[in-house]
């Protein structure tokens, strides 16, 4: 995967949008992040992890990253483009965050988007392949083949935190292992095989507590009917017994129980017969004690009902009579009601009647209706009023609102005739308000045409103040260079005529014996010349030069710089004048602040324009309103005359009819109650009339029957009736006392009862002890062969449930056995597991050898070839064995703790292991190639050399393309690395300054 471009927008510490663009710091190959604590440098990688994964490193929430210095109005966002696969990508994704103003949440958002070739026009375009969190990481998982997890550990090389893993201990290291290489389903495989081992467990001793818990069902069975045998009894104390044994002891026991249950039905069939005797006597006896009961009952019965022959003679007496009055029942109480009724109806008279109004508390029915139809006159007279009492009413209300609408049109003619007075003074103030706008305008104009030429001269003026110091340094400069390149020109020369001088020396000892001289031209060489001590070299000569020349041309150019800026400051100079900066800086801003004051004056021509303009329309207004005022007030004065003359005509007219009542309504509500009354009093002497002449017919019509039926009086008639029910009481009673004597003579008549009443008496106790003893006999029977058969389908059912788990037990144990022995060797439990090593640490295992093996490629050369990583399976203390490292010294050969390393030996032993397992990480997620990698702090702790080399290391990841990331503080780090990306900080966030590429020294 290679990125190319990184933008973000209120995220983290930065408020702005801001970009980093990979494709340049790749030209570098090697690239230094630097910046302030706090100024955002690893939220640029942050920043990639959340446009890929939606999250970020850690335990941080995205929602947590938007800035706090970004306004409510700008949404958080980030946007990475880079290729994989061949595909050209471009991932855009916001986070969760609160809408402005709102206090509703903005939903988080992810597009996914492949740039193709247009071959329409020519031109590429972007397409969306997705959308949506979850499609779009879907996609992303599919294409990088790694968790962010790994991804991270891949990308991002964290120096603190290899150097815990380089010195954790095996626990730890486990733990970190296992979330990047993914080996919990080893984890799983041991937890099923442990799982597995305790089911098969679980299930073989479910079997043989089936085997025990069968056995003690069957002993349990045969003790209840005393079945035992001499055979030893299966059970947790004899865990011995062979399947066989325990089998033949169940059966035992089964056929003892089936003889028993014979034994039992033998008995209860004799004990049967004797119950069927006894039952058949007892039933003869208790027949015969019945009759002869019933013949004694009979007698003593009839002679009671023959004691009472008086008392039932009266009771017939009384029932007659009451059966005689029973028809003028009806009638007396028609009487009775008819007389309620006319008491009822003389009391309401008499209350109707006091009501009357005087004088007519004794008038009859005919004056009273004389009174009725005047008081109908007289209301229909005061309806006909009605409409007087409104109108009457509607222009006292009239009159009122005349007056008030008078009353406002005098106070404002009164208002407006003033305000008219004084519209002369108004319209001057108007017009003065906008010839001084006017005025400011044309100075405005005035003054605005001069601030170009004041900035001008005010730029000029600094232009001269910075140039002045540019050129007093440059001269300097060119000054001290100059002295250094005639330095450098002399000691040149003095070197060259010492290598003349010494020329002689360095030809001899180019000589060799028996070969020419190649300045004289002699094989032999009696007296050499010799060079004399510190003589210079050829080598010597050409780096003077090189000095020299080198010195020349910087004096030259600092020559060059320092006659431009002379020549600048000088036409700065000519340009600015003889006034100071800091004067110029304050006629600038005195002009700046009266050009505004102007401006701002010169603003107010439209609104006086058009304040004059409203203020001439508003005259003429109140002008036409003034006239209108006057009309209206004419106008109300008339009317108020012709109201008051027709409200005083109608309240004569009312007067006179209302009798001193308020109103009509009144008047007429206190008639109509007078009217009610009369009407009432009417009703109640009618009705008193008609119930007195009910009264008399009722009485005579009782009188009447009452003689039919035999009787002298109605009182008489009254003390003859009965209840009714107790009538119907008396003649129940005397049927059922005739009906009993009937009974008891039929049955004294009875021929057999007759018989049995001639016989001894009967003893049905005696019969029954008799049964009662052949029926606990039979229970007893019935008891010991229901025990006998129960025992023997219980045994039964149990044997086979025994032979059932005797079956399964052995296949059961035989499992157990084996899932034990292979859950025991997973965990490292076992003893043919002699590194306790569990099966996830076994695979780590090789994974960390792979590691550390790629590791060595790299920390033998920052090492210069003294340490290597090397991975020990030993067993330390009680503890498991498999994930330790340890570090070989191959200058003494011995081994040691990676504990004991130093600070800078830890950081270069920590990053090389690093490096290793990322590239095994990113092998073991698919080999996906990964271009562009972070290594975050750590190199505050290597000396010069180490630092060389460690650089030179990871100068070399960055073959093939690929960009290596140095987030670092040391400042030696910023010469060393020429291509550097600053992240600064700021009071309204952070920014990324443009990269840079510094001179490397």
């Amino acid at each position: 995967m290679r990125l190319h471009r990184l933008t973000l927008q209120a995220f983290g510490p930065f408020r702005t949008r801001e970009s980093v663009d990979f494709d340049t710091l790749r030209q570098g190959g090697l690239f230094l992040v630097h910046g302030a604590t706090g100024a955002g440098k690893s939220t640029v990688f942050d920043a990639v992890c959340f446009a890929l994964y939606g999250d970020v490193p850690g335990k941080r929430h995205a929602l947590s990253l938007r800035s706090h210095h970004a306004d409510a109005a700008t949404v958080t966002q980030v946007e990475l483009e880079f290729t994989m696969a061949g595909r050209r990508l471009r991932i855009t994704r916001t986070p969760q965050q609160e809408k402005p103003g709102r206090v509703t949440l903005r939903s988080a958002t992810a597009h996914l988007m492949e740039r193709h070739a247009d071959t329409a026009f020519g031109q590429e375009v972007w397409k969306p392949v997705v959308s949506g969190h979850q499609e779009t990481n879907s996609e992303i998982s599919a294409l990088l083949g790694m968790s962010r997890d790994q991804f991270c550990q891949v990308v991002l090389l964290p120096q603190g935190e290899f150097a815990r893993f380089l010195r954790a201990d095996a626990t730890e290291r486990g733990a970190v292992l296992s979330r990047l290489f993914g080996t919990h389903r080893f984890t799983a495989v041991q937890r099923w095989l442990s799982d597995h081992a305790k089911e098969t467990g679980r299930l073989r001793d479910e079997a043989q507590a089936g085997v025990w818990r069968d056995a003690d069902r069957i002993q349990h069975a045969a003790a209840t009917v005393g079945i035992t045998i001499t055979a030893p009894t299966p059970s947790p104390d004899a865990p011995d017994l062979t399947p066989a044994q325990t089998l033949g002891w169940a059966h035992s026991l089964g056929t003892a129980a089936d003889t028993a249950h014979h034994g039992a039905l033998a008995v209860q069939a004799t004990a049967r017969d004797e119950h069927g005797a006894a039952t058949k006597h007892a039933e003869t006896v208790h027949a015969l004690a019945e009759r002869q009961h019933r013949h004694r009952t009979a007698t003593r019965a009839l002679a009671e009902l023959r004691a009472k022959d008086d008392h039932f003679g009266a009771l017939e007496q009384t029932l007659e009579r009451a059966l005689r009055a029973e028809p003028v029942r009806a009638l007396l109480n028609a009487l009775d009601a008819a007389d309620r009724e006319h008491t009822a109806a003389a009391e309401a008279r008499d209350k109707a009647t006091q009501n009357l109004p005087e004088p007519h508390t004794q008038a009859g029915d005919a004056d009273l209706a004389t009174v009725e139809n005047q008081l109908a006159n007289d209301l229909g007279q005061l309806d006909a009023l009605r409409h007087d009492e409104q109108r009457a009413a509607e222009l006292t209300a009239a009159l009122a609102a005349l007056d008030a609408e008078l009353e406002q049109a005098e106070a404002d003619q009164t208002e407006i005739a003033d305000r008219l007075q004084h519209a002369d003074e108004e319209r001057t103030e108007h017009t003065a308000r906008l010839e001084a706008a006017q005025q400011a305008h044309v100075e405005a104009v005035r003054l605005g045409a001069t601030l170009p030429q004041l900035a001008r001269q005010l730029d000029a003026a600094r232009r001269r103040d910075t140039l002045a110091g540019k050129s007093a340094k440059a001269r300097a400069k060119a000054e001290k260079l100059k002295e250094a390149a005639l330095a450098a020109g002399r000691q040149y020369r003095e070197l060259l005529d010492r290598r003349l001088e010494g020329m002689a020396g360095e030809l001899a000892g180019q000589l060799e014996a028996d070969r020419p001289c190649p300045v004289c031209g002699s094989p032999t060489h009696p007296r050499p010349a010799t060079a004399g001590e510190g003589h210079p070299t050829r080598e010597d000569a050409a780096q003077a030069d090189q000095e020299f020349r080198k010195s020349d041309r910087a004096w030259q150019k600092a020559e060059v710089d320092a006659t431009k800026y002379a020549t600048e400051a000088e036409a700065a100079r000519e340009q600015a004048g003889d006034a100071t900066t800091a004067d110029l800086e304050q006629t600038h801003r005195d002009a700046e602040r009266t050009h505004a004051e102007l401006l701002g004056a010169a603003a107010d021509i439209a609104p006086a324009e058009e304040q004059l303009r409203l203020f001439d329309e508003q005259h003429a207004e109140r002008t036409k309103e003034l006239t209108a005022i006057g009309r209206r007030i004419g106008d109300y004065i008339g009317r108020q005359e012709t109201h008051a003359g027709e409200a005083e005509l109608l309240g004569r007219r009312l007067k006179e009819a209302l009798d001193g009542h308020p109103s009509v309504a009144d008047r007429i509500t206190h008639l109509t109650g007078q009217r009610a009354t009369i009407t009432a009093a009417r009703t109640a002497i009618r009705h008193a009339d008609t119930t007195a002449a009910n009264l008399a017919r009722a009485r005579s019509g009782a009188e009447e029957q009452a003689t039919d039926a035999g009787f002298d009086t109605l009182d008489d008639v009254r003390k003859a009736l009965l209840p009714r029910g107790r009538t119907d009481h008396m003649a129940g009673e005397l049927a059922t006392w005739h009906t009993e004597q009937a009974t008891q003579t039929a049955t004294l008549a009875d021929p057999v009862v007759a018989a049995a009443a001639q016989q001894d008496p009967a003893d049905p106790q005696a019969a029954d002890t008799a049964l009662a003893e052949v029926t606990e006999h039979l229970a007893t029977a019935t008891a010991a062969e229901t025990a006998a058969r129960t025992c023997r389908e219980a045994l039964a059912s149990h044997i086979d449930s025994l032979t059932a788990h005797t079956t399964r037990l052995g296949p059961l144990a035989e499992e157990h056995a084996r899932a034990r022995h292979l859950a025991e060797l997973a965990a490292g439990t076992s003893t043919d597991n002699q590194l306790r090593m569990h099966l996830e640490a076994y695979v780590l295992a090789a994974r960390l050898e792979d590691v550390a093996r790629a590791a060595n490629t790299r920390l033998k050369r920052m090492s210069l070839g003294r340490y290597l990583l090397s991975h020990t399976d030993t067993r330390s203390g009680r503890g498991r064995s498999g994930l330790g490292l340890e570090i070989l010294d191959q200058w003494t050969g011995q081994t040691r703790d990676t504990k004991t390393l130093s600070g800078g030996e830890s950081f270069f032993a920590s990053l090389a292991l690093a490096l290793g397992l990322a590239d095994i990480v990113a092998h073991e997620a698919g080999g996906s190639r990964l271009d562009t990698l972070f290594i975050d702090e750590g190199f505050g702790s290597l000396d010069e050399d180490t630092l060389d080399e460690v650089l030179q290391v990871l100068d070399e990841l960055r073959s093939h393309s690929r960009a290596v990331g140095v987030v670092s503080h040391v400042a030696d780090l910023r010469r060393r690395i020429p291509t550097q990306m600053h992240v600064r900080k700021h009071e309204n966030g952070s920014t990324i300054r443009a990269l840079e590429c510094a001179p490397a020294h």
